[in-house]
């Protein structure tokens, strides 16, 4: 049975094209040692026989999340015939980063650019043959919630055969020697690349490093040729590295985007521009937590929306309608009592968890759709990373920062890890 792994960023379409492969022939199961779900289906193409893995959303194979880490276990432990790897056709210098690491790793990599109809509405024009040809690997331009694209997966799965692709990522020259010496050191098998690993320990992978210290005999070798280089840098490896692959996408993206208007000096950019911009990102970030997370969640979600459902609908209708039919009709006081008491089900259990997580919770997730949605999450990331570096954290740990305003509950739960 052939084995074909979906990944990509969270909120490129990869459910919907998982659900079109699979149709009803899904199990959802948590990974093993952890609460990540991960969703297998099964498909029959041609007579020919599918198992599909959707993945967690991933940005990156250097995991900061929970998810990011089982997304690129998966990868390496199921060794995928096929990786469908969908990218938002919107935020292509973004998405490429994940497809060039893909590549980098040996993956079999079919490239879907989906949302491209999204993309063409902000002016981006993408020619995907030219892409194709560079990268070396199949590119299928969709729009999945229309299903448009959707057909030519299927014909382009079955007739997929792996050539490794042309494409190959050079970094700087003492990078290179250093990505040469450390492969070649490198005995075990982790379901990578030896290329990939030694990019990944160079750029201080935790779980790899503490892999290879145990598995590894010539580790203290490789160790010392990471700190060789790491001196040679002022900023860490994984950013130097992020910038030299930034710079092989832009080149990418000249000769692939036909229209530039994100580069045009219209509004979308400026914005993005000074979202980016410490001068300007910061107090545009202060504006942000005041008034979408403090102001709207804190004082209108966690202030006049739960005292407003309970004012008006809870205290004078809700409570004495359920108290008519529990009085009326349950004989029991001690049932009673457990349902209406001062610490009943309904009256504190049902009632605590409507009027206070709810308006909570709804009020939250929407000011948050709206940020991710209008790409200020990985500006805003991006903006806070070299701060957080230096408290142990990374830029996304904004988000428990933000939510701490809130409910500091909430916030301690949410862990970031580096």
């Amino acid at each position: 049975m052939t084995k074909m792994v979906l990944v990509g960023s969270p909120n490129v379409g990869k459910s919907v094209i998982f659900n079109y492969l699979t149709g009803q022939y899904v199990a959802v199961s948590n990974y093993p040692g952890t609460t990540v779900d991960i969703s297998r289906g099964y498909s029959k193409i041609n007579g020919k026989s599918y198992e599909i893995i959707d993945t967690p959303g991933m940005y990156s194979l250097i995991p900061l999340t929970e998810e990011e880490r089982v997304s690129r276990m998966l990868l390496c432990q199921e060794q995928p015939d096929i990786v469908l790897n969908v990218i938002d056709a919107k935020n292509i210098r973004r998405m490429l980063h994940l497809t060039l690491q893909l590549i980098d790793m040996n993956f079999p990599v079919v490239l879907v650019v989906n949302l491209i109809d999204e993309a063409k509405k902000n002016g981006i024009f993408l020619r995907l043959e030219c892409l194709s040809d560079i990268l070396g690997i199949p590119v299928i331009a969709t729009i999945a919630t229309k299903g448009l694209g959707l057909e030519k997966i299927k014909e382009e799965v079955q007739e997929y055969s792996f050539i490794k692709p042309r494409f190959s990522l050079l970094y700087s020259p003492d990078i290179e020697q250093a990505i040469h010496f450390i492969s070649e050191k490198i005995n075990e098998d982790y379901g990578l690349s030896p290329r990939m690993a030694a990019f990944l320990l160079i750029q201080g992978d935790k779980r790899l490093c503490a892999l290879a210290s145990r598995k590894e005999h010539a580790f203290s070798k490789i160790l010392a040729k990471v700190n060789e280089l790491k001196s040679s840098y002022q900023n860490d490896m994984e950013y130097i590295m992020a910038v030299e692959r930034q710079r092989a996408i832009d080149h990418i993206c000249d000769s692939v985007l036909e229209e530039r208007n994100l580069h045009s000096g219209g509004m979308g950019e400026t914005l993005s521009r000074l979202t980016r911009e410490p001068i300007t990102g910061i107090p545009i970030l202060c504006l942000v937590i005041f008034f979408g997370i403090y102001q709207f969640v804190g004082k209108f979600g966690a202030g006049f929306l739960v005292e407003y459902l309970d004012i008006n609908f809870f205290l004078p209708y809700a409570n004495p309608l359920i108290g008519y039919y529990v009085y009326q009709h349950i004989p029991w006081d001690w049932l009673q009592s457990l349902i209406m008491g001062k610490y009943g089900v309904f009256t504190l259990g049902f009632r605590y968890a409507f009027i206070i997580i709810l308006p909570i919770v709804s009020t939250f997730f929407f000011m948050f759709a709206i940020l991710e949605d209008s790409g200020y999450l990985p500006r805003l990331a991006m903006l806070m990373d070299c701060i957080f570096k230096r408290i142990g954290l990374n830029g996304r740990a904004v988000i428990p920062f933000a939510l701490g305003l809130g409910c500091g509950t909430m916030a301690v739960m949410v862990r970031s890890k580096r």
